[in-house]
Parts: C-alpha cells; sequence; structure tokens
C-alpha cells in the first residue's frame, strides 16, 4: 500500500511545544487506527462465519449428490435384474 495512505503513530517529541494542529492529527489517527483494527476484526468474523456457512452448504450438496447417485445405480441393477431397461 502506498506511504500516503498509512496512519502514522507519531510520538510526541520531548522539549519545543507541540503545535495544536499537529496534536490533532495525533489524536485523528489514533482514532482512525482503532476504527482500521476494530473494522479488520469484524471482517475477519464474518468472513469465519461465511466459511463455515460454505463448508456445510458444501457438505449438504456432496450428500444429495452421493444419494441420487446411488439410488441410480440402484434403479439400473433392479431394472437389469427384471430384465428391463432402466431410462
Amino acid at each position: 500500500m502506498a506511504e500516503r495512505y498509512l496512519i502514522t503513530k507519531e510520538a510526541a517529541v520531548e522539549g519545543p511545544a507541540v503545535p495544536e494542529l499537529v496534536k490533532l492529527k495525533m489524536e485523528r489517527n489514533t482514532k482512525l487506527a482503532e476504527e482500521k483494527k476494530a473494522a479488520a476484526a469484524a471482517k475477519e468474523k464474518s468472513r469465519a462465519e461465511e466459511r463455515e456457512k460454505l463448508a456445510k452448504r458444501t457438505q449438504q450438496y456432496e450428500k444429495d449428490y452421493t444419494s441420487s447417485e446411488k439410488e441410480l445405480i440402484a434403479l439400473r441393477r433392479e431394472a437389469k435384474v427384471n430384465g428391463n431397461f432402466f431410462v
């Protein structure tokens, strides 16, 4: 990411007084950093939940697919035993 978009964490320097605008900028950057961290944590949590849902849905699809395949195989075998054709 470009350096100009990074939120800097500037430490207060001892010695001469810090200008008011610099203090405001440091406070703003601190607040933005906390909000960014909270947003990243929330996004990570929602993605984890979404992955769980996808995994469950995939397992259900796989279960349905295998059961339908087994049913078709059973019907073909039954038709063959009875001397019929399964279409």
